[in-house]
């Protein structure tokens, strides 16, 4: 959701409406409004601000995107027809200053979308410097085979390359184990808000090759 309250150089950004005007450029009632807005305030979608006279008002650009639909600049109702769509197009008719206002809360919306599921390089670093450090770990226990391998010498080179077959397979296994654990982490933080933290999927299968 976009905090269309904020100030830009001083100025109030994007074009508040009341229910009731919102309602007649549309060409149904208010209570069938208050209904679109009080779901799409609970979901998160929009905001809303006190208005003059206790009335309750709605940024307009918002409003339209979120739900699906376009609103009239020049006041009158319109059909049901794609607000996204107008990204790319300038309102028709209205007040010139509705207009300037309207297309600036789009292109503002927009802007914001595009980049909210954007993730800092520096926990991309952090994702990938963890990764690396599940392998290494993984890769350090080689020492602790030594014994198995010399003892597979005695029996010759087949029973070396089943050894070693078996050591890279529990190393994959040790360092698949490591990264899911780091995977089911970050799904934990993005339940709990926090920024996407995506491993691809883990294949925990080992190979079948020799």
């Amino acid at each position: 959701m976009v905090d269309m309250l904020t100030e830009v150089d001083g100025e109030e950004t994007g074009l508040w409406l009341p229910l009731t005007e919102i309602a007649r450029r549309r060409g149904v009632s208010r209570a069938a409004i208050s209904k679109r807005v009080k779901r799409l305030v609970a979901e998160g979608s929009i905001q809303t601000r006190p208005g003059r006279g206790g009335t309750i008002e709605v940024e307009l650009a918002a409003f339209d995107l979120a739900t699906n639909e376009a609103t009239r600049l020049d006041g009158g109702p319109t059909p049901a027809t794609s607000a996204r769509a107008r990204r790319s197009s300038a309102p028709q008719g209205g007040p010139a200053a509705d207009k300037i206002r309207y297309e600036a809360a789009l292109r503002r919306l927009d802007f914001e979308e595009r980049i909210k599921n954007l993730v800092p390089i520096k926990h991309v670093e952090d994702a990938m410097v963890r990764a690396g450090e599940a392998i290494v770990r993984a890769i350090e226990q080689l020492p602790n085979f030594a014994g198995e391998l010399l003892a597979a010498t005695r029996d010759g080179e087949p029973a070396v390359r089943r050894k070693l077959r078996e050591i890279k397979d529990h190393i994959r296994r040790q360092a698949a184990e490591a990264l899911k654990l780091q995977q089911q982490e970050g799904e934990a933080q993005e339940r709990a808000g926090g920024v996407e933290f995506d491993l691809g999927e883990i294949d925990l299968r080992e190979d079948s090759d020799g």
